[in-house]
């Protein structure tokens, strides 16, 4: 299997599961403001 193979796999088995497409996204969020309040805080 090549790697588009793999990745198409992995994209179908994480879009089927809402619970970690959930945690990636507050995940992601939590991320942006953390890295927000350090620049902010560095100012």
């Amino acid at each position: 299997m090549e790697i588009g193979g793999l990745m198409a796999e992995a994209f179908k088995v994480w879009l089927g599961n809402p619970d970690i497409l959930s945690i990636l996204l507050t995940f992601t969020v939590f991320v942006s403001v953390l890295l927000t309040l350090i620049t902010i805080i560095q100012k």
